[in-house]
């Protein structure tokens, strides 16, 4: 099998990401349905998130692909990197994003999230890329910047984690409103503080390298921004990938809500409901029950509340004449915050007898 393909370092860090993950999911695909099929075969994202599985399975040469999230946030990168198959980023672009805002303009960022959460210099850089990516006449272009600007809001924050409103500390010792002995000093020494202070400019270099990375012509790409359920009744395909929110976990509405703010000027869709696959696993057979038409499908899930011998168990109520394999792998989602030593992802495949 081929070995994974580096453009999934394109993606910024997405809570639930595949992108480690990835490679070892198609893995188990190919046991099954050898790579060299793929190519006659149409795969289905119901749930593309941060985009990993869609672009790996771009990556392989699928016959087709169609990638599904309601979020705007993942209707960037589909935008940027699924759709895109040649357009990249140069350094004249990056200039152009860089410029000063025109005077007397204040932005959003500044605005509504220094010191709380950024620092006022680092809030002008995004700010500075935000105003000038939305001047863009080209959208592919203009999503290509908005994913800088994803990946830098990440960076511009002492931990992955404190983007919502813990990185106080850091942002306020950068704009000299704190003493940087108040600062714990382990973010010191492991790293993460000293990485504020770089320039940015040498970030976003790195960062148009990163992204550029990512932009690979391959499969065609559908996007759709639907729910799940109505995505499946609409669709057809030959592989089915579905990654819902793990009931127990983070709830993405309120954990991503000032990513959204930053990407698209406000909340987003924090006033929406906690999701259904976030309250529990009942949402799970409702779901398969839509996707009967689709032959194969993969379910990525953890051990959070369920162990595996259960999930299969479940998956098989609407399997029908499907064979449910199950597999699982020790790993960790935020392995910097959890403490737990025992948590696993569980994957189902279930496939069509035949296939044997």
């Amino acid at each position: 099998m081929t070995k994974p393909f580096n453009a999934c370092c394109a993606l910024p860090p997405y809570f639930g990401g595949k992108r480690r993950l990835a490679p070892w999911i198609f893995y188990q695909l190919n046991r099954f349905y050898p790579q060299k099929q793929w190519n006659q075969m149409t795969f289905l994202d119901a749930f593309t998130g941060g985009g990993s599985m869609s672009l790996l399975a771009k990556a392989h040469g699928f016959k087709a692909i169609h990638s599904n999230d309601w979020s705007n946030r993942s209707q960037i990168v589909m935008e940027a990197l699924l759709l895109n198959q040649n357009q990249t980023l140069s350094k004249a672009d990056l200039l152009w994003l860089t410029q000063p805002l025109p005077e007397g303009t204040l932005g959003a960022v500044a605005q509504n999230l220094v010191p709380h959460v950024f620092s006022a210099r680092h809030a002008q850089a995004l700010d500075r890329l935000l105003y000038w990516s939305s001047r863009l006449q080209d959208k592919v272009k203009q999503n290509l910047a908005l994913l800088v600007v994803w990946h830098l809001a990440q960076n511009f924050v002492c931990m992955p984690t404190s983007l919502n409103t813990s990185n106080r500390p850091y942002a306020e010792t950068l704009d000299g409103l704190r003493d940087w002995q108040d600062l714990n000093p382990k973010r010191f020494t492991d790293g993460s503080f000293p990485r504020l202070l770089q320039p940015t400019w040498a970030k976003l270099e790195a960062l148009r390298k990163r992204i550029n990375a990512g932009v690979i012509g391959g499969s065609p790409v559908v996007a759709h921004q639907l729910e799940a359920s109505v995505f499946l009744q609409q669709t057809t395909g030959d592989i089915l990938y579905l990654d819902p929110p793990y009931a127990g976990s983070l709830n993405y509405e309120s954990s991503l809500k000032t990513l959204d703010q930053v990407l698209i000027g406000k909340a987003g869709e924090q006033a929406l409901p906690v999701s259904t696959f976030s309250q529990g696993l009942d949402a799970i057979p409702a779901l398969l029950s839509q996707a009967c038409h689709i032959p194969v499908w993969i379910l990525s899930y953890s051990n959070h509340v369920i162990e595996l011998p259960d999930l299969v168990t479940l998956v098989k109520t609407q399997a029908g004449g499907r064979v449910v394999m199950g597999f699982e792998k020790a790993y960790q989602h935020l392995a910097h915050v959890s403490k737990s030593e025992n948590r696993k992802e569980l994957l189902i495949l279930a496939y069509p007898k035949e296939v044997l």
